[in-house]
């Protein structure tokens, strides 16, 4: 199962049912979109037409010459059937249908979309979508994107993979993270699920390995029993974060709307899911924020955080905030506050959390948290840096913070709130320290509860796998 999604996302040539060169259309941007990055061969389909962007078109898929890995259809829906078709007899193996207007537009589309699976499958062809905005891997150049470059920005390679069954929220959250620094493995829109569904897609992630954290928008799930074991057997070799929507009754009815998914009661997902180890967020902004986190740090080994912060009310939201979340906040150890008292101003505060005062340059900060970092009652730091302080060397502070990274097993998380020149420095700092960075105590919490979490979970593995 997982191998037959391999011709979609390690394609080596696509056709592209539907290219165009008008303006506006979706098959100009997909065209667009692949010629800018893909490396593989592409072949432009349309009756209209004999060349598209200065390659030959062709007007079927029957008619290219050679192999063809994956077909990306963007026609009307009953064009479609007659191009799985002509897909299953030039043996394609995969397809990603970007059309709308089956299964979410009401019985005639239901039905449309059950004639496409039942040819797909007699025909051996995967299908991704329909109604989908399509699959980006940013390590191979794949982009079936269809929403144009200057209007969609796409993240560079990295290790988070997102499943999106919505399309507009997908393209949001690449967005977002092309403004990060963490990166993307694949992101897939997978629209209506006719054929390939969400379990099939977590299945295929949990052995890639471009992929470090897998995070998902859910609507519906229809094979709910497998969805949860291939939940719980990505979970063990990397951490699945989940958002899932419909927790309301209006929001379970928009979803049924929306891609023609049952929705089903959100406390009952909610529990499943938690139980089958996945980590579960409330809100899109979460989502992004658990993922960055997962990607760059290790998994915690138990609840108690240690902070340090050049800025008491800020230590104190974050406080309020960890422990809203059923953190703790632990007393250091007798050991670590004589230490502390050691290297820190008389005025400083060296209880939990630490605060290393305004004036604080960056050795206090070395020293603080290389101190609350080796505390046994302490399982994961969080440092807060107010960087507007004249006192404090954000470069020389990220050269600390390297090396305490390389010598340490234990997560770290950053606030630093601020503008333009908190935001060049802290970039630098994610980048080079791999130290996932916040602007606010709020998104922080939510980022170490799920370095948490993982840790409870592979630890409950762990447990299991020995009895």
């Amino acid at each position: 199962m997982v191998s037959s999604l391999e011709k979609i996302f390690r394609a080596r040539s696509v056709a592209v049912v539907g290219a165009s060169e008008k303006k506006g259309s979706i098959g100009r941007a997909i065209m667009e979109n692949l010629l800018s990055s893909f490396k593989g061969s592409i072949y432009p389909v349309n009756i209209k037409y004999d060349k598209v962007f200065n390659l030959k078109c062709y007007k079927s898929v029957k008619d290219i010459p050679g192999q063809v890995d994956l077909a990306v259809i963007a026609v009307p829906a009953e064009a479609v059937l007659s191009v799985i078709k002509d897909c299953g007899e030039k043996e394609v193996k995969g397809a990603i249908v970007i059309s709308a207007g089956f299964r979410e537009s009401g019985k005639e589309g239901a039905e449309l979309e059950e004639k496409l699976v039942s040819l797909a499958r007699e025909h051996e062809v995967k299908i991704i979508g329909p109604n989908c905005l399509g699959v980006y891997s940013a390590h191979s150049g794949l982009d079936t994107i269809f929403n144009p470059s200057d209007r969609q920005a796409k993240p560079e390679p990295g290790p988070i993979a997102f499943v999106s069954q919505s399309g507009a929220l997908g393209a949001a959250l690449l967005d977002w993270i092309a403004a990060t620094n963490i990166g993307m493995s694949h992101f897939i829109s997978y629209g209506n699920a006719a054929d390939v569904d969400e379990t099939e897609l977590i299945e295929f992630l949990a052995e890639d390995p471009e992929t470090k954290v897998i995070a998902c928008y859910i609507e519906g799930v229809r094979r709910g029993r497998e969805f949860l074991k291939a939940i719980k057997k990505a979970s063990a070799k990397k951490p699945v974060v989940v958002l899932k929507a419909g927790k309301t009754t209006r929001g379970a009815a928009a979803v049924a709307s929306h891609t023609g998914s049952m929705a089903g009661s959100y406390k009952v997902y909610e529990g499943a899911l938690k139980q089958h180890g996945a980590i579960v967020v409330e809100d899109l902004k979460s989502l992004l924020n658990a993922s960055k986190a997962l990607a760059l740090q290790p998994p915690a080994k138990g609840p108690r955080v240690g902070i340090v912060t050049n800025g008491g009310g800020a230590g104190v939201l974050m406080a309020d905030e960890l422990e809203s979340k059923g953190l703790e906040i632990p007393s250091l150890s007798p050991s670590t506050v004589a230490e502390l008292e050691k290297v820190l101003p008389s005025s400083a505060s060296t209880a939990n959390p630490v605060d290393i005062l305004g004036d604080a340059p960056a050795e206090r900060y070395r020293d603080a948290v290389n101190l609350v970092l080796k505390d046994p009652n302490v399982d994961v730091v969080v440092v807060i840096t107010l960087m507007q302080s004249p006192a404090l060397n954000p470069k020389t502070l990220k050269d600390y913070l390297k090396r305490i990274v390389s010598e340490t097993d234990k997560p770290i998380v950053m606030v630093a709130p601020g503008g333009s020149y908190t935001e060049k420095h802290s970039s630098e700092i994610e980048v080079e320290a791999g130290i996932p960075i916040y602007k606010t105590p709020e998104d922080a919490a939510v980022a170490v509860k799920a370095l948490v979490d993982y840790g409870a979970i592979q630890q409950q593995i762990s447990s299991s796998k020995q009895e």
